[in-house]
């Protein structure tokens, strides 16, 4: 199984998916399910996309059809969890030009002495860790099935 895409809530779904597809060197378009919406395409994966809706929309369950329904919750959080780690063909100076340019914080950030990344977050509230070509092969090493089962076995001792 694949992840295909993720959907996060921005202030500003338009540039937050421009921003992206830079990133990705994709593409951005509305996103029809919801007025406001953007995607993101990747040019690696054109089948991987970010979903970027309005801050506050939220998803429910339906018994019908349609299976779900948007509703807006106007106190929603702007802070969350929910972050995206994806893989970028663009170098690292490449990323810090486009948080610059949107005026978003981008650091290199240590994952427990295993991996870096590019820590960008987006409208300085949702993290995106971006995985320069120098970044993945150690993120690649550290974050597999095989590796984390060792891990897990490792603290049952």
């Amino acid at each position: 199984m694949t992840i295909s895409h993720v959907s996060v809530a921005v202030n500003d779904p338009e540039r937050a998916a421009q921003a992206a597809a830079d990133i990705w060197q994709g593409s951005a378009y509305p996103f029809f399910p919801y007025p406001g919406a953007w995607i993101a395409f990747s040019s690696d994966e054109p089948s991987s996309q970010i979903e970027f809706y309005p801050h506050g929309v939220e998803l429910a369950p339906l018994d019908t059809s349609d299976d779900y329904e948007f509703t807006l919750n106007p106190s929603a959080p702007l802070l969350t969890p929910t972050h995206i780690a994806l893989k970028a063909s663009i170098d690292r100076s490449g990323v810090e030009k486009i948080a610059a340019r949107e005026g978003w914080r981008c650091r290199l950030g240590n994952r427990g002495g295993a991996f870096d990344v590019l820590d960008v977050w987006v409208e300085n509230r949702l993290m995106i860790e971006v995985l320069t070509p120098d970044l993945q092969p150690a993120f690649d090493a550290a974050m597999n099935a095989e590796r984390w089962g060792k891990l897990v076995e490792q603290t049952r001792h």
